[in-house]
């Protein structure tokens, strides 16, 4: 069985060097002798492109992480801005003469909506002759499901006036080419 690791123990006096921060002499010698060696290869990756570009987006992150109170606006301060009125320590929650009573005129203020007018207009009656023949053949095949006796009556006649009121229904519609302003409109509307 394998044992948990203390990741809170103390450092032993093997891995820790003489300052006692973990470093060895001969860890050290053994960085030393590894930089010499691929010198030349840290110089050609230093002097490099991707280098410079991080060294530059380093120094802007550093230069933006740098705040100084005088970089700030007057207007950033309570009681200082342009809406503060006049006085000292206005604020968001302080009162501004409304009500929320009022929040339906307040958001009324400048809307451009317009309700919408629910006059459905005139209706063809050749539209309302199919609509009605549909709707009549419906109710004739539902009166041949619950009559076996006249089912074969029922049946035909609510299966040719449920097809001839489809039919005229989908013969009779346009589209909507009346709204449309020009061929690549498709109807859709915000």
């Amino acid at each position: 069985m394998t044992a948990n690791k203390d990741s809170n123990a103390t450092p032993s006096a093997s891995n820790t060097g003489p300052d006692g921060h973990g470093s060895r002499p001969d860890d050290e010698a053994a960085w030393a002798d590894f930089m010499a060696s691929h010198s030349e290869d840290l110089n050609d990756v230093a002097r490099s492109r991707s280098a410079r570009k991080f060294d530059r987006a380093a120094k802007k992150a550093e230069k933006q992480a740098r705040f100084d109170v005088r970089d700030l606006k007057s207007e950033a301060f309570a009681g200082n801005g342009p809406n503060a009125g006049g006085f000292a320590g206005a604020g968001p929650r302080d009162h501004t003469g409304r009500s929320w009573l009022d929040v339906d005129e307040v958001m009324d203020e400048g809307s451009p909506f317009t309700p919408p007018n629910p006059e459905i207009g005139s209706v063809r009656k050749a539209t309302l002759l199919f609509v009605a023949l549909l709707v009549l053949g419906v109710l004739c095949l539902a009166l041949a499901l619950f009559v076996p006796g006249l089912s074969s009556l029922f049946g035909a006649a609510g299966g040719v006036m449920t097809l001839l009121g489809a039919a005229g229904l989908f013969a009779r519609h346009r589209g909507h080419s009346e709204t449309r302003a020009d061929i690549f409109d498709d109807g859709a509307r915000v």
